[in-house]
């Protein structure tokens, strides 16, 4: 068993289908699947269920996982190690953010980081909340932006600033000439929701709930930059941060009158570990960049 294995392995898991974590992991799908057979054969187990384009571990790679967790993060701990001391000139740190905050916000701040840091590898997740806290605690990402709050005493939580939540229709709606909306006013409305374990289809369904309703749901599961393209072709509506739609000419966004709608941002790190200093750096970075 090689640690690239057991890297690969783990990749496939997370994302669920060996395409995507192929694209992670910069290599062909092909020689990820055959990576991941002989890593099968030698442990004489099937880690994974094939269902369609995409597999599901089985029990024996849900006992691998965290296994598979803590190697690679003592060799991140080794790596780090090492880059302290050479200072910044090399080094690793991983980002984690919601789909909005990773399209919108993350860009340009992360540019200027490369080019003060630009021996630093950067690595993006984009997930949903509990999923960026999971790899938080397993130390596959260093540093996090999520939405508040935040329940967990082992992470520092740093408050950035905090959003209005807007109704995203599109232009040919009947309800775009308007500024603003009543949830209530929305109930015979069809709605494309974020998937399941994102925080944007609870507030959605929440909202809905306030209003005395269950939204008539058209399409689910999308990213939420998926969503906002069948949102512009005029499939739905959606509930969406202002910030996923500033830049999409295609969309109007609707101020919600009847409740007051916001999301607030910050950044979390654990606490209780020793961060690597391209670590450091960068979520000291992301704080004087983003903090409002």
């Amino acid at each position: 068993m090689e640690l690239r294995h057991l890297r690969y392995f783990e990749a496939v898991a997370r994302h669920s289908h060996v395409t995507r974590a192929a694209a992670e992991l910069h290599i062909a799908q092909p020689a990820l699947s055959k990576q991941v057979s002989q890593l099968e054969h030698e442990l004489g187990v099937a880690l994974f269920d094939r269902v369609g384009r995409n597999v599901r571990l089985t029990e024996a790679g849900e006992a691998l996982l965290p296994h598979a967790r803590a190697v690679m993060a003592q060799v991140e701990a080794a790596r780090a190690e090492m880059a302290e001391r050479i200072g910044l000139r090399k080094g690793r740190a991983t980002v984690g953010a919601p789909p909005t905050v990773g399209n919108q916000l993350l860009p340009p701040v992360l540019a200027i980081f490369n080019k003060r840091y630009s021996g630093i590898e950067l690595r993006l997740h984009e997930a949903g909340v509990q999923t960026l806290l999971d790899l938080l605690e397993t130390g596959l990402t260093d540093v996090a932006v999520v939405t508040l709050p935040v329940d967990d005493e082992n992470l520092t939580v740093l408050p950035l600033f905090t959003e209005e939540m807007v109704i995203a229709v599109w232009r040919g709606h009947r309800l775009a000439e308007r500024s603003e909306v009543s949830i209530s006013e929305l109930a015979e409305e069809p709605w494309v929701l974020s998937p399941e374990n994102y925080e944007l289809r609870e507030a959605a369904l929440s909202v809905c709930e306030r209003a005395g309703f269950t939204p008539r749901v058209v399409l689910d599961g999308g990213q939420t930059d998926t969503l906002l393209r069948f949102v512009a072709a005029g499939l739905g509506i959606a509930l969406v941060p202002r910030l996923a739609v500033q830049s999409v000419s295609d969309l109007v966004p609707l101020r919600v009158s009847d409740q007051k709608l916001e999301r607030s941002l910050g950044v979390v790190w654990r606490g209780d570990r020793v961060a690597s200093p391209a670590a450091r750096a960068l979520r000291e970075f992301l704080v004087e960049q983003l903090q409002r």
